[in-house]
């Protein structure tokens, strides 16, 4: 990665606040009124948003032209498809099937020390506004009480 590539992605995020990449296929509005009314209303993720999984590598301190560098070139290595977006803080990638996100979490796990990508790995249910809204539907990040009654 050269310094003008790093600048824009720098350029991105200090505009949109995002720099997104990857080329699968992932439609998100994001998250508006009548999403959240249902969602405070029924008490239940609303579609597509009870579909949406995200694998995370929270950058904490390691936002830096290296590190930044390393992971994607890790990404261009891996043969699946991905989509994604990541800030200063953290690399988000999304899936709509919990099992392709965890295999897709398991090759992250796999190859970030390969490529020295330095962050920690988790993953989530969903939109953090929705937990935030309303905690008490949730047990962790992880699972929405209203899956498992």
């Amino acid at each position: 990665m050269d310094e003008n590539e790093f600048q824009e992605i720098e350029d991105s995020i200090n505009e949109d606040g995002w720099y997104h990449f990857g080329k699968k296929k992932f439609e998100c509005s994001g998250l508006d009124k009548q999403l959240i009314n249902y969602y405070l209303t029924n008490k239940k993720l609303p579609k597509p948003c009870n579909e949406c999984y995200k694998a995370l590598i929270f950058l904490e301190d390691n936002f830096s032209k290296e590190n930044i560098n390393n992971l994607l070139r890790m990404l261009r290595a891996f043969k699946s498809e991905y989509r994604g977006k990541l800030d200063h803080g953290v690399a988000v990638f999304y899936f709509r099937k919990k099992a392709e996100m965890l295999e897709f979490l398991d090759l992250l796990e796999k190859g970030m020390p390969s490529f020295n990508v330095a962050g920690k790995l988790q993953w989530r249910r969903a939109c953090k506004e929705f937990q935030n809204l309303q905690p008490g539907l949730w047990k962790n990040t992880k699972i929405f009480i209203s899956d498992i009654e």
